[in-house]
């Protein structure tokens, strides 16, 4: 790393998001200019919105004029650029999916029913979301175990992910009726020996301040702001889960390896783990879920969400497709690269997937699946202008990554087989809306026998 590179971290203080960032960047050694937003006023900088004209949201990470988004994808970029001490993601690529997993679980379950208890009145939606929330924080107890941390003896990717949590601790005890500690003290141990690290407690701010922002915004959005009594009783008891197989060393590639795909026909995202292997050739044992009647081996493979696709290599689960296209990538990586080399290239790849899932899929499955109305109408917009900025991105290029099939390729491709239902019930014109689109389309199809096989 060159002595005068420029390093800048757009951020707003209480952002777990940021938080995250933070640790990160000092766990690297990192130094860097920080630029506080002013998310309260509304009014984002001139540098926000160019930097991040998608979703115009911190944390930026600009680095040498470049910007990466959204923070899990940052996080891997900071310990990808700066390898040199600290590594945050285990070495072997099994526990790196697993790393990528538990992320992805706290991103999904423990920040946002935690805003509910939050910002939400008392009501149906806010003890749904105070069950879910304690459910989720035992299961990640339960992950965590008699480790000194999530990844064994050194804090790491999930770690710095969940730690944001505890700044934010008294508010979610307050407004969620809770006694964390109490229901699961393994945790809070944890969550106090991450604190004395100073890269975590100089990246936290303290939990009153927080306290008083939620109290804030609770009476800007006029939210009742009860009496501030912590209720210790015992919320509901999540149901035991079956251990996933220990992390460990990926050995070297066997010949007699065996790797088996829960799947189901027309999802997808099992698409895409589909088109993954075909790319890299690899053979596996195809078995099809009926999801109504889920088989005892999904259940035991993905005791957490539940869902296909599940890839099992040589007895280990791997889930959640967008991972699992990566842990392909990374293990069998003697043909057919499917990410970038550079480390700004697989940020930019990661960025382009994420608002994939985030944006086409949710708005995609509305049209399909809901009545006509403002919901269908909002998502019928939100999804061609996301296929627009899509196309954008894509431009005069063969592919998304250039002259060659990559990861935002294979993420997008697998959504082609729905764009006739997409049409019909979002009544679009897909191809005179977005022609380069279609034509990528066609080319994939066309020129890559792992797509036509699938799609």
């Amino acid at each position: 790393m060159a002595k005068q590179e420029e390093v800048i971290l757009l951020d707003f203080w209480p952002s777990m998001y940021g938080m995250r960032v933070r640790i990160a960047l000092a766990e690297k050694g990192v130094s860097y200019e920080y630029r506080e937003e002013d998310l309260g006023s509304r009014i984002k900088s001139q540098l926000l919105v160019e930097m991040n004209p998608i979703h115009k949201k911190i944390p930026v990470l600009i680095h040498n004029g470049k910007p990466i988004c959204e923070s899990t994808i940052v996080f891997e970029y900071i310990d990808e650029v700066w390898n040199e001490k600290c590594p945050l993601l285990p070495s072997d690529t099994y526990g790196k999916a697993r790393a990528r997993f538990w992320v992805d679980f706290i991103d999904k379950k423990v920040f946002p029913n935690g805003r509910i208890l939050c910002y939400k009145s008392k009501g149906e939606e806010h003890e749904a979301a105070r069950k879910e929330f304690m459910d989720s924080v035992k299961l990640l107890e339960g992950e965590l175990g008699d480790k000194v941390y999530f990844g064994g003896e050194s804090l790491g990717y999930v770690d710095a992910t969940l730690i944001p949590f505890y700044a934010w601790l008294i508010a979610y005890e307050t407004y969620g009726e809770l006694n964390v500690e109490k229901e699961c003290p393994k945790l809070i141990d944890w969550a106090k020996r991450c604190f004395q690290k100073e890269s975590v407690s100089n990246a936290l701010p303290e939990s009153l301040k927080i306290l008083e922002f939620v109290k804030q915004i609770r009476k800007n959005l006029g939210v009742d702001d009860p009496a501030l009594n912590i209720n210790t009783s015992t919320p509901p008891t999540c149901t035991d889960i079956l251990r996933s197989a220990t992390i460990s060393k990926s050995p070297t590639m066997a010949i007699e390896e065996k790797v088996i795909l829960l799947d189901f026909w027309p999802s997808m995202f099992a698409m895409r783990t589909r088109i993954a292997l075909a790319e890299k050739g690899v053979s596996y044992e195809y078995r099809e879920e009926n999801l109504k009647n889920k088989s005892e081996l999904l259940l035991k493979m993905n005791p957490i969400h539940k869902k296909i696709p599940v890839l099992i290599h040589n007895g280990k689960p791997i889930c959640e497709s967008s991972i699992i296209v990566e842990y392909i990538d990374e293990v069998w990586n003697d043909k057919s690269p499917l990410f970038p080399s550079d480390a700004y290239g697989k940020a930019c790849a990661r960025f382009w997937a994420d608002f994939i899932d985030k944006k086409v899929e949710p708005n995609g499955r509305k049209l399909v699946f809901t009545k006509e109305g403002e919901e269908h109408e909002a998502s019928r917009k939100e999804f061609i202008d996301s296929l627009k900025l899509i196309e954008g991105e894509l431009g005069d290029k063969s592919y998304f990554g250039g002259e060659s099939f990559g990861y935002v390729d294979v993420s997008l491709i697998a959504f082609s087989p729905w764009f006739h239902a997409y049409e019909i019930y979002g009544k679009l014109n897909i191809e005179q809306d977005c022609p380069k689109l279609i034509a990528w389309v066609k080319r994939c199809i066309q020129k890559k026998e792992s797509v036509s096989s699938v799609c």
